[in-house]
């Protein structure tokens, strides 16, 4: 069935109570009405400008007659005639097109690999430097551990000898 313009302005819905909202579906219908008016006048356009380019085209030029006697002594004067471009020149375009193309290709294709090659580069040189940083962290953890350490040594041997007082202390007593 084809679907006509007319057929979605004039089409009537059932309404639900829980269905949709008539004046948004209306709304929508009607923009579905313009561009399809639109499309239709844009395909008549390029109809028209087909047949237009299709008038003006040149028809082939008939074969030459044989070259006689007869013919040679009732010559015509000659009719100028738009004269067809060559396959040649289109073929010549398109390898001129082809070109441009893998040229467009090569470059973007070196401008990537630039691209990437500064992000690697980039990357690396973060790398290092936070190398360089997780060593001197480890350097700066290593030395708190060995001074807690130390620290903790230093206040057992103190909490050993005020035991030792202690009980000495005690002895006294």
């Amino acid at each position: 069935m084809q679907i006509t313009i007319e057929m979605i302005e004039t089409k009537e819905f059932k309404t639900k109570p829980r269905g949709y909202d008539p004046q948004e579906v209306d709304e929508f219908l009607d923009a579905i009405c313009d561009e399809m008016a639109r499309q239709l006048d844009e395909i008549q356009s390029l109809q028209q400008q087909l047949a237009a380019a299709k008038a003006a085209r040149p028809a082939p030029a008939p074969a030459p007659a044989p070259v006689t006697e007869a013919s040679t002594q009732q010559i015509k004067p000659v009719v100028a005639r738009p004269v067809a471009v060559p396959d040649s020149d289109f073929r010549e375009i398109l390898e001129m097109a082809q070109k441009v193309k893998n040229e467009t290709i090569t470059a973007a294709e070196a401008k990537a690999a630039a691209i990437v090659a500064k992000a690697e580069e980039e990357a690396a040189d973060k790398l290092g430097s936070l190398s360089e940083e997780k060593e001197k962290l480890t350097g700066q953890v290593e030395a708190l551990k060995a001074a807690a350490a130390e620290y903790r040594a230093k206040f057992e041997a103190l909490l050993q000898a005020q035991q030792e007082a202690m009980e000495k202390a005690s002895d006294l007593f």
